[in-house]
């Protein structure tokens, strides 16, 4: 061989590995392409089922659904109702505490108001807490100043009395829980 043959034979193998790249190329590039669309193709059929199961869900279960919702919504309902009357109920006892606490002060207070007009009683005495008595009165009024002549309830034992028509001296107004002293 020559060395133009062999030049010649070189330069032919090198565009023989020129084209066989090519070709190699190409080959890798449409099994990609294939690739690519066959799982395409494949995603949309994918999407078609998930979409026909979905109506069928819809369709199948609807109903059955609907009813669900309309039952828990109705013990939601329910339920908040329940709050609400808990709630009430919570306020109510509470606004009667409220009310004995005041009661039990004003009669507190009336106790007090007796234990300082009454001359047997200590009223400042440290260890000093009104007492509510614990026996029968006397069966004639105790209180200070004249008796009442409209005055006719016997048991009447003096400044803690409350009768609303009562007003002589000495006696507790009920709206306001302090002593009368205007008559």
């Amino acid at each position: 061989m020559t060395a133009a043959t062999a030049g010649y034979l070189a330069s032919m193998d090198t565009w023989i590995w020129i084209v066989i790249a090519v070709v190699v190329v190409a080959l890798l590039v449409a099994a990609i392409v294939a690739a690519t669309r066959r799982n395409k193709k494949r995603q949309e059929q994918q999407r078609l089922e998930a979409q026909q199961l979905r109506q069928q869900a819809v369709a199948q279960h609807s109903p059955g659904l609907s009813q669900a919702e309309v039952e828990a919504r109705e013990a939601a309902a329910r339920a908040d109702l329940s709050r609400a009357q808990a709630e009430k109920a919570q306020l109510e006892a509470q606004q009667a505490q409220t009310g004995l606490a005041q009661e039990q002060a004003r009669q507190e207070d009336v106790l007090r108001e007796a234990d300082r007009l009454d001359p047997d009683v200590d009223h400042r005495s440290s260890g000093y807490t009104p007492q509510a008595p614990t026996h029968a009165g006397p069966t004639e009024p105790t209180h200070a100043g004249p008796a009442d002549p409209g005055h006719t309830d016997p048991g009447h034992t003096g400044p803690g009395h409350t009768d609303p028509g009562h007003t002589d001296p000495g006696h507790t107004d009920p709206s306001t829980g302090a002593h009368r002293r205007d008559v």
